[in-house]
C-alpha cells in the first residue's frame, strides 16, 4: 500500500475565531500539528504518497511538508530541533487535490483516487481522528498487514457505548479471530434498538481498488452527501471486507472537538513532558 488519502477540507467552524486563518489540521497537538501524526502513522504502515484532499486556504497544510523556507534560520537552532524539522523534507511524497464543493467524505475520497493508479490498493485517514498506540504496532500497520495477509480491504473499529451507537457508524459481523471480524453489516448512526453491536467505525480504512468504481456511482445520501458508508455497504456485495477491533492499549481522541483536542495534549503531555501529571493535579486541587 503505496498510498493514502487524507481528506482536509473542513472549515472547522466549532474551532472559530481559531480557524479563521489557521487550518485545524494545523494546530498543534505539543510540538506538531494534528496532520504529521496523521501522516507519521501512514508512514509506519509503508505508505510512500499522501494525496491531500483539501479546499481554499488550506496551502499551508502542503506548505508544512515541503522544504523549509530558506528564510527561516535554520543554523539558530538546536541541533535536535533541527533534526525535527529537516526530516519533513523526506519523510514523503505529498499530492494535493482541491475539493471545490462539501460533497461528503465518500465525494473526497473518490477526487483523492483521481491521482491514484487504478490496481492500487490505498488507505483513508480522517485527520480528525488522533490515535496513539502503546503496542508494538500502530493501527494503520496491523490494517496494512491483514489487508496483505487476506487480500482485501480493512476498516478500524472501537468499541463504543450503547448510548452513543446513535452518533457513529456501526459494524456487525462474526469473528475471524482475535481482534478481527468479516463484516456483514454496515450501519450509518443507527437508531435505538436497530442493532445490538458496539463496533464504531473509527477513520481508518485500506481500501482494494473495487471501491472506486462504486464511489463513481454511488447515489448521494443523507444531507445530498455522498457517504463513503453508502460506497462500503455496496462494497460488502461484491467482495469481504475486515474490521479491525483496537486493543485496550490504543487511543484515541476525536481533535475535531475542543473536548478531545484538549484530551489529546494532555494524554501526549503526560507522556512527553517531565513531572506534568504533578503539575496538573495541583492545577486540579487549586
Amino acid at each position: 500500500m503505496k498510498y493514502s488519502i487524507i481528506p482536509a477540507a473542513g472549515l472547522a467552524t466549532r474551532f472559530l475565531p481559531a480557524s479563521k486563518c489557521i487550518p485545524k489540521e494545523l494546530f498543534p497537538v505539543l510540538d506538531k500539528p494534528v496532520i504529521q501524526y496523521i501522516v507519521e502513522e501512514s508512514v509506519e504502515s509503508g505508505a510512500t504518497n499522501v494525496v491531500f484532499v483539501s479546499g481554499s486556504g488550506k496551502e499551508a497544510i502542503l506548505d508544512h511538508f515541503d522544504r523549509i523556507n530558506p528564510k527561516f534560520s535554520v543554523g539558530k537552532l538546536k541541533e535536535h530541533v533541527r533534526e525535527k524539522v529537516e526530516e519533513l523534507d523526506d519523510m514523503i511524497e505529498v499530492i494535493s487535490v482541491r475539493q471545490k464543493s462539501p460533497l461528503g467524505l465518500g465525494h473526497a475520497v473518490m477526487k483523492g483516487t483521481f491521482v491514484i493508479p487504478e490496481d492500487e490498493p490505498f488507505a483513508v485517514m480522517l485527520p480528525d481522528m488522533l490515535i496513539f498506540s502503546e503496542g508494538e504496532s500502530s493501527v494503520m500497520q496491523e490494517m496494512s498487514t491483514l489487508s496483505e495477509k487476506y487480500g482485501c480491504s480493512v476498516i478500524a473499529l472501537m468499541k463504543v457505548p450503547a448510548e452513543t451507537q446513535g452518533m457513529y457508524g456501526i459494524a456487525e459481523g462474526k469473528e475471524l479471530e482475535n481482534g478481527v471480524i468479516e463484516i456483514k453489516r454496515l450501519i450509518e448512526k443507527p437508531a435505538e434498538g436497530e442493532t445490538e453491536s458496539n463496533l464504531a467505525i473509527l477513520g481508518r480504512y485500506i481500501f482494494t481498488p473495487e471501491i472506486v468504481s462504486i464511489l463513481k456511482n454511488v447515489k448521494p445520501g443523507r444531507g445530498g452527501e455522498i457517504q463513503l458508508t453508502d460506497a462500503m455497504v455496496e462494497l460488502l456485495s461484491k467482495e469481504r471486507v475486515l474490521g479491525f477491533v483496537i486493543d485496550e492499549k490504543t487511543h484515541v481522541f476525536d481533535t475535531g472537538n475542543m473536548e478531545g483536542f484538549a484530551l489529546a495534549n494532555a494524554y501526549a503531555a503526560l507522556r512527553r513532558v517531565d513531572g506534568f501529571e504533578e503539575k496538573i493535579k495541583n492545577l486540579i486541587e487549586k
